[in-house]
């Protein structure tokens, strides 16, 4: 059922052994695993069906990027452009890209300071087979370094190789491409007899009982002034890496430092992925493959049907070397070989492979010589936050200023991988990489991306993180939060995936708890 709570009657109270605050993918998968389970579910999501000019400016607030010198890059704007407040949140802007957490980013890496989660990735592994299905995608079981698609061979750079091929697929279940997927999904929820779907709901305060362990009750405002209280078992807080923020530290009416924040770390963490190339006049950043197969379309195709290859430093060369996780991914060039490069792709033809294994002809070339980007995870750091300012929003909530902030560590990690995957490239006879980077540009040059982490992170102990390893709030026994803010590393992959086979986890605890 789909209600408008701008048209309840003022002061109305919602109520159901679930509430869920926030309609986006992790809010949606949770109430879908409840579907006939026996229980009644209520989402709350702040926004309409679609974009609203009004709804969306509630996110506007203050944020810089920062490097290790303290240098600012002002982004005012990523905090309403990186995210939508509608049904469906920003899976309606998600492209779509899947990918499993590796085994390694779970693991506690001790040139990684406060890294590795309180499980395994093993622990997640049927999470993710029931997400795959959830999304109406293939599941990541099968191994990318064996052939797979007729005609689109992976690399095999060599025995000793440093570096390996990990997969990416696509699922149609997204709003940022064509098809009905998306829309059936978030509508799989709205016939049930046992979910409630609010709109124009946004929460502004989640009220505890006066011990503080136990939630009683959440407010919630709409626009046009009505006020109304939703009242359950169990929430489940799912407004994103930094509206989850903002709601625990506004919630300071029984614990004054804010909800889950007895230790200081509800806000701190923030990481993000960002990808970084750079193009300069007459060079860019590309990679010639002078050995290989003859088809490089596993790396370089843009097709969504079909699994896509990355190159990623192994965990034991992450281990071996100190080396953050890594990847590198490709795209075709789409235009003839120009300047410094085509000597640089005789050179290495020449070097790896002999005189008569020169390329020929620039068709030839363009599918070997494929630009780049690079990603490199992003170290835990306490100092990269999100924290509250003092203006308000219309509803009466502070609104939010992000400071994130890269470290020595961060941007170390990055040039030391750029240049170990060009060494091994070299060493292994497989090609040569075209970068003209310096550490001096990267403040400018990065690309950000919409992937919020980290602000609420997962722990076994409250002295280092904001919520136990089902996702329940340390001290607080109704209280759980869905989504990225629970990662306690970001490793290289696009969060979502993980972000819903989590969801799938905190669903059966929540079945289990409730009775469903």
């Amino acid at each position: 059922m789909l209600i408008d709570a701008a048209e309840l009657p003022d002061g109305s109270e919602i109520t159901a052994d679930l509430i869920i605050i926030g309609g986006g993918l992790a809010g949606i998968t949770i109430a879908h695993e409840f579907l006939g389970a026996g229980r009644s579910v209520c989402v709350l999501e702040a926004g309409g069906r679609g974009s609203e000019p009004e709804t969306q400016a509630l996110y506007a607030g203050s944020a810089s990027m920062m490097d290790p010198l303290g240098q600012a890059r002002p982004m005012d704007e990523y905090l309403t452009t990186s995210r939508l407040r509608a049904y469906g949140g920003s899976g309606n802007l998600w492209g779509g890209k899947c990918a499993p957490l590796r085994s390694i980013d779970f693991e506690r890496r001790e040139w990684v300071p406060d890294s590795g989660w309180p499980f395994s990735r093993e622990d997640l592994d049927s999470f993710y087979d029931r997400t795959c299905d959830l999304l109406e995608m293939p599941r990541f079981d099968f191994d990318i370094s064996l052939p797979r698609d007729p005609g689109r061979p992976p690399l095999n750079i060599a025995d000793d190789a440093n570096l390996t091929t990990v997969p990416r697929l696509h699922t149609p279940v997204t709003g940022s491409v064509g098809g009905d997927a998306y829309d059936r999904f978030k509508d799989s929820i709205l016939g049930a007899a046992n979910v409630r779907v609010y709109l124009h709901a946004n929460v502004v305060d989640i009220t505890a009982r006066p011990d503080g362990t136990r939630i009683d009750r959440v407010q919630v405002a709409c626009l046009n002034g009505k006020r109304h209280t939703a009242k359950g078992s169990a929430y489940v807080l799912a407004t994103g890496g930094i509206e989850n923020v903002r709601l625990l530290l506004g919630s300071n009416g029984v614990h004054r430092e804010g909800l889950g924040n007895g230790n200081g770390l509800v806000g701190r963490y923030f990481a993000g992925h960002v990808t970084l190339r750079m193009t300069r006049a007459g060079a860019g950043t590309a990679v010639f493959f002078s050995r290989g197969p003859e088809s490089l379309d596993l790396y370089s195709s843009r097709d969504r049907a079909r699994v896509w290859g990355v190159l990623a430093t192994t965990g034991g060369a992450q281990r071996e070397h100190e080396l953050p996780n890594f990847t590198v991914t490709f795209f075709p060039l789409g235009r003839e070989v120009r300047g410094p490069a085509r000597a640089v792709i005789g050179a290495a033809a020449l070097i790896d492979r002999g005189l008569s294994m020169l390329p020929a002809g620039d068709a030839h070339l363009r599918g070997r010589y494929l630009p780049v980007y690079f990603m490199s995870e992003q170290t835990p750091n306490p100092d990269s936050r999100v924290s509250l300012e003092a203006e308000r929003d219309p509803l009466g909530q502070r609104r939010v200023n992000l400071a994130w902030v890269h470290s020595d560590g961060d941007y170390d990690g990055m040039e030391r991988s750029i240049r170990f995957f060009g060494r091994e490239l070299g060493r292994t006879g497989t090609g040569r990489l075209e970068w003209s980077g310096r550490p001096v540009d990267f403040l400018s040059r990065f690309n950000t991306s919409r992937h919020h982490m980290g602000t609420t992170r997962m722990s076994a102990s409250p002295r280092q993180g904001v919520v136990d390893p089902d996702c329940r709030v340390h001290g607080i026994s109704n209280l759980f939060i869905a989504g990225s803010s629970v990662f306690p590393t970001g490793g290289i992959a696009n969060p979502t995936l993980t972000i819903l086979a989590l969801a799938m986890r905190l669903s059966d605890l929540l079945k289990r708890e409730l009775g469903g």
